[in-house]
């Protein structure tokens, strides 16, 4: 892997993984037009994307989750103390209440993840599940936008996202574009319903920083230190160019205009079908 390998999939990962057409899909269609997935052979290389990513997340919401850091040590001491009442909560301690809850659906699905990413290998299942990804985002733009914020959002709202969260497993259905479009059906702003969706990234993207670092623990030899050049060179990728693809989906959102993404990722899928009869 050279320099170049590093920042194209580095780009790759961090567009994709917030912008809503699915990283996992867009890396099937890459290997499969001659681009090999450096990722895929090199599991450092794989966790410094992540890391890339999660660093994106962290710089575009620094004060968002400055706050949840000090809610949650804040509700530790208060329950501790016995001091801590639901019905008085804080936003941000609602939010943490919900984070939990919308994680709950990974563990029922996590025992079949690997069935799920066997999907890696189909490029007509990738083709399908962009299609399906773009009449998602078609819907996305006509669904009223709702009043619910941090203080108002239930745990039946945070229980449709980690839903839909789960769903984006499969490779071709974008992570961002569900879990928002499950936001806004469930009665959240849509303001909040992105910001929540990108808070909700980040355990995600540590849960799978740490099943990489597990691996890694098996598989002491996929760090190479000859590559350390271009692993800074794919975190630093994947982290500006993740933080301006979140600031460029708040726009989007704001304006309504994931017909961009519906279109595109009809393009992709049926350009995936076509492939899967080719290749």
């Amino acid at each position: 892997m050279n320099i170049f390998q590093a920042i194209l999939f580095g780009l790759i990962q961090g567009i994709t993984e917030f912008l809503p057409v699915s990283s996992s899909g867009h890396l099937v269609l890459a290997q499969q037009i001659g681009l090999e997935d450096p990722a895929a052979a090199d599991l450092f290389f794989d966790m410094i994307l992540h890391a890339g990513t999660l660093a994106a997340v962290f710089l575009a919401f620094r004060k968002t989750i400055g706050k949840l850091i000090a809610a949650f040590f804040g509700t530790v001491v208060q329950i501790g103390k016995k001091q801590f009442h639901l019905k008085t909560a804080t936003g941000e301690q609602k939010i943490i209440g919900c984070l939990f809850v919308s994680l709950l659906p990974l563990l029922v699905v996590y025992p079949f993840k690997d069935k799920l990413e066997s999907l890696y290998s189909s490029l007509f299942a990738v083709g399908i599940a962009l299609l399906v990804n773009s009449i998602v985002l078609f819907f996305s733009d006509r669904i009223r936008s709702g009043g619910k914020t941090a203080k108002t959002t239930g745990w039946k709202a945070a229980l449709a996202v980690g839903a839909a969260q789960c769903v984006a497993i499969m490779p071709g259905i974008s992570r961002s574009g569900s879990t928002i479009t499950a936001g806004l059906a469930a009665g959240m702003k849509r303001s909040y319903a992105a910001k929540y969706s990108f808070i909700l990234s980040i355990p995600t993207i540590l849960a799978a920083i740490l099943l990489e670092i597990i691996d890694m623990i098996q598989a002491p030899s996929s760090f190479h230190p000859e590559m350390i050049p271009a692993y800074i060179a794919g975190f630093l990728t994947a982290a500006i160019s993740g933080f301006f693809a979140i600031r460029l989906l708040k726009y989007i959102l704001k304006s309504k205009k994931f017909i961009v993404f519906s279109a595109y990722c009809l393009i992709a899928g049926t350009t995936a079908i076509v492939l899967s009869f080719i290749f």
